[in-house]
């Protein structure tokens, strides 16, 4: 079975977004390791603009704002939500006054085969899955291991999940074959 991790399409043709100092810790607030969060308030976010730029970059449907999440506008949460939610949470953000979604994924399924994976540092570089551990209907999961910085979608849910992308015209989402190294 192919797996994919999915990955914000764009570094150099969209903006990201950066958390604005609102009190809130960014890395309590903003780390997606599969468990569920809950905020009490909305935390801000805006487009991130280079110090030789005066605007940002354009934004794409689908934006980044920290490892192992996606970032939905209204248009991509409105095409996206009833795909997403039974893998995870889509909580509101502030930006610039307008909502927008963090998905956090809490899908957590045990599939990376630690003994065969490639390791950096302790950390799982270049993953090789179980034989088996992953359905075969529609999943966005990470693995408890790299759950900090990945989110996986096995091929079923990659073709579902493009279907949607491509019929609604959204930007800003793309995948990599996993196992090809984090920085794949």
């Amino acid at each position: 079975m192919q797996i994919w991790e999915c990955h914000f399409d764009g570094l150099n043709h969209y903006s990201v977004l950066v958390h604005v100092a609102d009190g809130l810790n960014f890395r309590e607030t903003f780390t997606a390791n599969g468990q569920a969060k809950q905020w009490a308030v909305r935390p801000k976010v805006e487009p991130f603009i280079e110090k030789r730029k005066k605007t940002a970059k354009p934004r794409a449907d689908i934006s980044y704002l920290s490892a192992g999440s996606l970032i939905l506008n209204q248009k991509a949460f409105d095409v996206l939500r009833d795909f997403l939610l039974p893998f995870g949470q889509l909580l509101e953000l502030d930006c610039q006054g307008e909502i927008e979604y963090f998905y956090n994924v809490t899908n957590l399924i045990e599939c990376i085969d630690q003994s065969r994976s490639e390791k950096q540092d302790g950390a799982i570089f270049t993953e090789v899955f179980l034989p088996g551990a992953i359905p075969d209907t529609p999943q966005i999961f990470k693995d408890p291991q790299t759950a900090r910085i990945s989110i996986y979608i096995n091929e079923a849910g990659k073709q579902q999940f493009e279907r949607l992308v491509a019929d609604a015209g959204l930007l800003g989402a793309r995948f990599v074959e996993a196992g090809q190294g984090l920085l794949g």
